[in-house]
């Protein structure tokens, strides 16, 4: 009896799943963050509420990457970000019913990245107890104000997971 090869190809679909982040409107992503910036002038409480109406919270920088990432995305966006207070945008830290211990808005947590600008938190006028980010004193950071100063504001949230199911067509090969 001859030795017979017998080539058996066996076709199947394997699904692949991909786990996609992105960003819903009207947010976008920059690094692992969404942003949404909004350049109205506002004071502190207002800028936080329009923040959670859009589901997320005031921006609040994670340590020097963010914060160099998001100073240029805020720049190419047109602030201007000279050398002065006035220049800023509100961010989710306060210290509002903590007596000068600044805290994150959203959960009340301690601040882990609390990148003050030289010489703050100073408390320079009755109850700074709301915090901007701006080009001040030398340095891209935080500085303590009156909540009711208006500046523009970023919200941010967390990228939205999706799960993804590609599916190929993988051809084996065998020899029997």
């Amino acid at each position: 009896m001859a030795s017979q090869k017998l080539i058996v190809t066996v076709l199947f679909t394997l699904a692949l799943g991909i786990y996609a982040q992105f960003c819903p409107t009207p947010f976008t992503r920059v690094g692992n963050k969404c942003y949404h910036v909004n350049l109205e002038k506002v004071n502190w409480h207002v800028a936080d509420r329009s923040c959670r109406k859009l589901g997320g919270d005031l921006m609040v920088l994670d340590d020097q990457n963010d914060k160099l990432l998001t100073t240029d995305y805020l720049k190419s966006l047109g602030l201007q970000f000279t050398q002065s207070w006035n220049h800023s945008v509100w961010i989710g830290i306060n210290c509002l019913g903590n007596r000068r211990t600044f805290r994150l808005s959203k959960n009340g947590d301690s601040v882990p990245y609390l990148n003050w600008v030289p010489r703050e938190p100073n408390n320079g006028s009755p109850e700074e107890d709301c915090v901007g980010f701006a080009n001040y004193n030398g340095a891209y950071g935080y500085h303590d104000i009156e909540c009711k100063v208006e500046f523009p504001f970023v919200c941010e949230k967390d990228a939205v997971e999706d799960y993804l199911c590609l599916k190929r067509q993988l051809f084996l090969q065998t020899l029997l």
